[in-house]
């Protein structure tokens, strides 16, 4: 019984092989839970195999691999490792490990694993056996050579069958041969090969294991030597095929039979002698180590096709190097990649096709693997036949010759759009961290806007006030509206949306983005010529997303005209235009006098990370995501240019109407503020802006209304305590307790006041403030506002019952 030394500290597994899998496999198991107790087994006692683990508490696997290999010990080690170690694995397949098993691992796996190892370790114990017994006859051995490199020498299984056969015959002056490979799955010898047994008997030469000649040969694994001067009677080979005598010899491939080698005289009295039987069970050795040679041979033809087939299809980039890192194999899709025949590739450096950069830096790890030593997966930028940056992440491995170290297999993954999306996620950053810092300057700017809009609208209002001042005072409130204006554009600019569609007039989208850029064209002496279609339809659409689209063409045509040095000319054009299939569409033109887009760039554009500019001077995503989201209208966006001209954006959209829920029966419509309010209602003011509060007692009081003034959340509940109000006008971004929750307080308090609140607020671009009105449906005034808005928001929460 063969032996096995198990060296695992996981006594849940030494005890899982030693005591179930291994002695079901007919093995008896040595156990060691340390490398030096492994050393120690196996200098006392050679087993025929070692498992060993790869992590030991003290010594690696490897470290034990290397000593048994410094020691002189000619034993099969199987490693067993984890996932994941797949790369230490082909370290220790160096240090001469025959196989591997990944934990955890099957019984099957097991067997296969153990099975091979042994397999060759019986195979070479039988051919050094063979050897010997070969050096004591050396006149026979000169015609088994002769016959021997004969059928060695040959591939093909048929015309391999055939020679042994012959070569049977022949040795053993025998006057007919044949051969039968057995078949396990249905118990019977079949023919293969025959010499001089005629077709008809060839034929029906088919036979069961269980009663025949050849078939004790198949069970015992012993030759059989049979005479009829011996036997008394003629020999059966089967039914109706009778000899005088027979030679019949396993061919065996370790402890199997893989079948039979016969020889027999029918008509010749001659009997075969002990050293016939020598000379045919060596051949039968030959044959038996050839047609296993043959098997092998096919299975390698069949596995080398298999890995030309993963080779030319893989999902990676393969390719092969030399020791002067030239490429001397590379598979279909690095020729797609690099856009490039593989002709044009071969002999041609890796270093020619990367960026200095990037072969600088992956230099050191392709010199350390033809140098032999470990290394890591590293990073290669290579740059294709139309100029385009490849990403690729590569893993190498040494090929080995009879010399060294031959060359490098090399397998890379290709990192380029991934590449691309860590760097557009990083420009999304970016751009969330620049919205928010917008947002909250524009928060800032709300308050002092309130003040100066609202002090000059209460000014106003006198009518004895000079016309100079009154003149003054209007150019005040209007710069005020202005600026008001834009901190709106700026706060729908830094809002983070979701995507979502409404009816959305284009030409107040193209305004409202061109405000945005107003004072800096201005600045840059670029003219705006407005063309816009007064009868254009809405179209359902992301208003957000459109916005994106034109201040990123805006950009872009302000950017060309200042690269051309002089006074530039924006278009922006939309018309209705009606397509040849007849559907309506929407088309909006950007257009700019500036340097123009080269024919061969011009394709280019909407790619991803494509830019003309120096680096850090643009990132290439704008055009690209404003065809994205173009796209996902529906839509069409192209350029046309002419250089040293200018160029022109067109896009267009589909026209397209939302359905809108009716409401079961119309509201009733609102009464004039004049005919809803009382003639003087008492309101809280809840503001932490002193100027804002002093300005909303102003306006409520002039108004006509009776307003008390606090500055905190808790001073108004206080407050509340003590007085009643018809209505509360509450901030929401205040210290210690915001609008919201004192919303919360008020309504334990006296729920019917806490649905006439009002919230004035310059913050509505604050993820929880927005959620909060969206969700919640409070009314609101935003920052600045106009006397008017007040008038007319405090008639409607007296008038209209709270939708919450």
């Amino acid at each position: 019984m063969e032996e096995i030394l198990i060296i695992d500290d996981s006594e849940q597994i030494t005890d899982l092989l030693a005591k179930y899998v291994l002695p079901e496999l007919g093995f008896r198991s040595i156990v060691a839970h340390t490398g030096r107790q492994g050393l120690q087994q196996l200098r006392m006692r050679l087993p025929d195999l070692i498992l060993l683990d790869l992590q030991l508490p003290d010594i690696s696997g490897l470290d034990l691999l290397r000593l048994i290999a410094q020691e002189g010990y000619d034993v099969p080690v199987i490693l067993m490792t984890a996932h994941g170690s797949e790369n230490i694995a082909v370290e220790a397949f160096r240090l001469g490990a025959r196989n591997y098993l990944i934990k955890p691992f099957s019984d099957t796996e097991a067997r296969v694993a153990i099975d091979q190892a042994l397999r060759e370790r019986r195979l070479r114990r039988d051919k050094e056996r063979l050897t010997v017994s070969l050096q004591q006859r050396v006149q026979e051995l000169t015609v088994l050579y002769r016959i021997g490199k004969s059928v060695t020498g040959l591939m093909d299984l048929e015309q391999l069958l055939e020679r042994i056969v012959e070569a049977g015959v022949y040795i053993t002056q025998a006057e007919e041969g044949f051969l039968l490979l057995y078949d396990p799955e249905h118990q019977e010898l079949y023919l293969r090969a025959a010499k001089n047994l005629g077709d008809q008997r060839a034929q029906r030469l088919r036979m069961p294991v269980g009663d025949t000649l050849a078939g004790q040969v198949v069970r015992t694994g012993k030759p059989i030597r049979l005479d009829q001067a011996r036997a008394g009677f003629a020999l059966k080979v089967k039914t109706g095929f009778l000899v005088r005598a027979i030679l019949q010899v396993p061919l065996m491939v370790g402890d199997q039979v893989i079948g039979v080698l016969a020889v027999d005289n029918r008509q010749a009295d001659r009997t075969f002698s002990e050293n016939d039987q020598y000379l045919l069970a060596t051949l039968a050795d030959y044959a038996a180590i050839a047609i296993e040679n043959a098997r092998l041979y096919e299975e390698v033809k069949h596995s080398e096709q298999r890995y030309r087939d993963l080779f030319a299809n893989a999902y990676d980039m393969i390719f092969l190097l030399d020791r002067d890192v030239c490429l001397t194999s590379i598979n279909k899709v690095g020729e797609e990649l690099i856009g490039m025949s593989c002709e044009a590739l071969l002999g041609r450096s890796l270093q020619s096709l990367a960026t200095p950069e990037s072969w600088h830096e992956a230099w050191p790890s392709l010199n350390a693997r033809l140098e032999g030593q470990p290394g890591q997966p590293f990073e290669l930028e290579l740059v294709a036949s139309n100029n385009e940056s490849i990403y690729l992440e590569v893993s190498t491995q040494v090929i080995m010759n009879g010399h060294g170290i031959k060359g490098l297999h090399c397998i890379a993954r290709n990192l380029t759009e991934r590449r691309h999306l860590e760097q557009q996620l990083i420009q999304s950053e970016k751009l969330s961290a620049i919205g928010q810092l917008v947002a909250g300057v524009a928060h800032e700017l709300n308050n002092p806007l309130t003040s100066v809009s609202g002090y000059s609208q209460l000014l106003l209002r006198d009518p004895a006030l000079p016309h100079q001042i009154r003149q003054d005072l209007e150019h005040i409130r209007t710069q005020a509206e202005r600026a008001a204006k834009i901190v709106r554009n700026l706060l729908i600019f830094a809002r983070e949306h979701k995507p979502e569609r409404s009816m959305v007039a284009l030409n107040a989208v193209v305004e409202s983005a061109l405000a945005l850029q107003q004072y800096q064209l201005k600045v840059d002496t670029i003219s705006v010529a407005l063309e816009l279609d007064p009868n254009l339809p809405e179209t359902v659409a992301d208003p957000h997303q459109l916005q994106q689209v034109l201040l990123n063409l805006i950009t872009n045509a302000r950017h060309a005209m200042l690269e051309k040095a002089r006074p530039g000319t924006m278009t922006l054009r939309t018309r209705l235009k009606m397509r040849s299939d007849g559907e309506a569409v929407i088309q909006l033109e950007v257009e700019d006098t500036g340097i123009g887009i080269s024919q061969p760039y011009l394709q280019k554009v909407f790619n991803p990370f494509f830019t003309t500019k120096a680096i850090g001077q643009g990132t290439g995503l704008g055009l690209s995501i404003c065809f994205g989201i173009i796209q996902e209208h529906q839509g069409h966006i192209w350029a046309e240019s002419q250089e040293g001209v200018g160029t022109v954006v067109k896009l267009t959209l589909p026209v397209r109407t939302m359905e809108v829920e009716q409401p079961n029966a119309p509201p009733a419509p609102l009464a004039s503020p004049t005919a809803l309010l009382k003639p003087s209602l008492k309101i809280l003011v809840v503001d932490d802006e002193e100027p804002v509060v002093e300005l909303l007692t102003r306006m409520l009081e002039d108004l006509g209304h009776a307003a008390i003034a606090v500055t905190s959340g808790t001073a108004a509940l206080e407050v509340f305590q003590r007085e009643t109000f018809d209505l509360i006008l509450s901030d929401v971004k205040m210290p210690v307790m915001n609008g919201f929750e004192f919303l919360d307080a008020l309504r334990q308090i006296d729920p019917q006041v806490a649905e006439r609140i009002i919230f004035v607020t310059g913050d509505t671009v604050s993820p929880l403030t927005y959620a909060e009105f969206k969700e919640g449906l409070y009314r609101f005034l935003a920052k600045p506002f106009t006397i008017e808005q007040l008038e007319q928001i405090i008639a409607s929460a007296l008038n209209l019952r709270s939708p919450f």
